[in-house]
């Protein structure tokens, strides 16, 4: 049964994003014009929402290290898929643009950081909250400063979004994504300890489930460029590989720092 909990928690929260959350940030997009790079920067914070629900409801269920292996696996099959869908639309060369080289370097660092931390012993150390999210910082500043959205990523004149349509959908989409969340906890923490799951393969199933709506966002984006005919402009690659640096500095920048010291508060409470 708590296998069949967790399957439908997980199921219930990409639902949610799918449908809710990545629908109301499509309007809000559309609606105030934002730029490819701004687009893709807000979907992949948007799609860490399942990894942040996940770390902190399995760490206070007391399962922190299925849910840490949850953001370590997800970074790097949020990786996989990228490269997935660059070589599927042929966009390999745009990937290497230099205009992207600190994203590409910023994405790979946020794969290698949980998964040293956690080869390390140090995962759970508190000085790591201030720490990641210094990293985060730098991130983005450094973005800011080094690869700054151009002029031609603006999106259509054309308006075809509305803005409270938009912010009430994505609002929504998150407070039953919460509530999904705090099932998934409990039947994560369940699944480890009544059927002797190790933590890791736990951690790998989550991350596999909420590494779908970065697929879908990656494979979209390159969908609709080639539908209009502008693979090769760059805006849509700026687009997707934003959604992927933002996704996993999200989760390694926010979520692991936020995650640990709910982990951290609980753990001295009880």
């Amino acid at each position: 049964m708590s296998v069949l909990i967790m399957i439908a928690s997980a199921a219930a929260i990409i639902l949610f994003v799918k449908m809710g959350l990545l629908r109301g940030i499509d309007h809000i997009a559309s609606a105030m014009k934002w730029s490819a790079k701004a687009r893709g920067q807000v979907t992949g914070y948007a799609t860490s929402v399942p990894e942040f629900v996940c770390l902190v409801s399995a760490g206070m269920a007391g399962v922190w290290e299925a849910g840490l292996w949850n953001i370590a696996s997800s970074n790097m099959i949020n990786a996989g898929l990228m490269l997935l869908a660059v070589l599927y639309y042929r966009q390999f060369g745009e990937l290497f643009n230099r205009r992207f080289i600190d994203e590409v370097g910023f994405a790979a660092m946020a794969v290698v950081a949980p998964v040293a931390l956690m080869l390390s012993g140090l995962d759970t150390q508190w000085y790591l909250v201030p720490l990641l999210l210094g990293f985060f910082v730098l991130y983005l500043v450094t973005d800011k400063l080094v690869n700054r959205p151009e002029t031609e990523e603006r999106t259509a004149e054309k308006t075809m979004g509305s803005l409270p349509f938009g912010m009430i959908l994505a609002t929504t989409a998150l407070v039953a994504i919460a509530v999904a969340g705090m099932f998934l906890g409990g039947a994560t923490a369940d699944v480890v300890e009544q059927l002797g799951v190790h933590p890791a393969v736990a951690g790998w199933i989550l991350g596999v489930v909420t590494s779908i709506p970065e697929m879908v966002s990656f494979f979209a984006v390159y969908a609709t460029a080639a539908r209009e005919g502008k693979l090769r402009n760059l805006a849509d690659t700026q687009e997707a590989l934003d959604n992927l640096t933002g996704s996993n500095m999200a989760n390694v920048g926010v979520v692991y720092p936020i995650g640990l010291l709910a982990f951290l508060v609980a753990s001295s409470m009880f």
